[in-house]
C-alpha cells in the first residue's frame, strides 16, 4: 500500500538583524562594539534566493530584528523592500543592456581577429612553410587567435548576461513575497501593503525589455 507523499512547506528566508538599519547598511566597525554583520540584511536576502532553484509561492520573509520595531516603522520598511527590490532590478537591467551592446561591439573585432587567424593559419600550412612552422603557428598560434577572437564576443552575448537575466527574475518575484517582522521574538502583525505591479514601477522603455527577459506570468506582467 503506498502512502500518501506529504509536502514539506518551504522554509522561510529569515534574516537576523540587530537593528532595523541593518537591513540597508552595515558599517564593518561596528564589530569591534559586537555587531554580527558585514553585509546588508538585504545583501543577504537576494543572494539567498539567488541560491534557490526556484521561489516557492508559500514562502515569506521574516526579518527577527533585536530592538523593538514600532507598527508604523515596520509598515514603512515593508515598503522599502519593496523599493529596494525595483530599484535593483533596474539597475540588473542597466547591467545587462551594458553587457549586450560590449558583446555586439566586441563581436566586429573579434570576427575581423577570427577571420584573419583563420588566413595566417592556412597559409602556414601550405606544405612549404615544414613540418615545424606548420604545427607551431599554422595548427596552433593562429588558429588559438581566430578562436580566442571569436570566443570574447561570444562569451558576452550568451554566457556573461545570465547572472544579470536570473536576478531580474528573481527580484520580480520577491516583490511577490510576503515580509514579516519580528520583534524581541514576537511576530507583529504586519497589515498588507499593496505595491503598484511590475509594469507600472517600470519606465515603458525598462519595462518592455523586462518582458523580454521574464515572459508572461499568470498576473500579466
Amino acid at each position: 500500500m503506498k502512502l500518501p507523499s506529504t509536502r514539506v512547506p518551504p522554509a522561510d528566508v529569515v534574516i537576523e538583524l540587530d537593528t532595523i538599519d541593518e537591513l540597508f547598511s552595515v558599517d564593518p566597525r561596528d564589530l569591534i562594539s559586537g555587531a554580527h554583520r558585514i553585509d546588508s540584511g538585504m545583501d543577504e536576502l537576494v543572494e539567498r534566493f539567488l541560491a534557490q532553484r526556484r521561489i516557492m509561492p508559500e514562502q515569506r520573509i521574516v526579518l527577527n530584528v533585536a530592538d523593538e520595531v514600532p507598527e508604523e516603522t515596520a509598515a514603512t520598511v515593508v515598503l522599502a523592500v519593496r523599493r529596494y527590490c525595483q530599484l535593483r532590478m533596474r539597475r540588473a537591467i542597466r547591467e545587462h543592456n551594458l553587457i549586450w551592446r560590449q558583446g555586439k561591439r566586441a563581436l566586429f573585432s573579434g570576427s575581423l581577429l577570427f577571420m584573419i587567424g583563420i588566413a595566417l593559419s592556412y597559409a602556414f600550412t601550405r606544405p612549404i612553410m615544414g613540418d615545424v612552422v606548420e604545427g607551431l603557428l599554422g595548427n596552433g598560434v593562429f588558429l588559438v587567435v581566430a578562436w580566442v577572437g571569436l570566443w570574447y564576443p561570444l562569451d558576452l552575448l550568451f554566457i556573461a548576461r545570465e547572472q544579470a537575466k536570473r536576478e531580474i527574475r528573481v527580484l520580480g518575484n520577491m516583490l511577490d513575497v510576503p515580509v514579516v517582522i519580528r520583534a524581541k521574538d514576537r511576530t507583529m502583525p504586519i497589515p498588507v501593503t499593496p505595491h503598484p505591479p511590475l509594469s507600472q514601477a517600470l519606465p515603458p522603455s525598462l519595462n518592455a525589455r523586462f518582458r523580454r527577459f521574464r515572459g508572461p506570468s499568470k498576473s500579466g506582467i
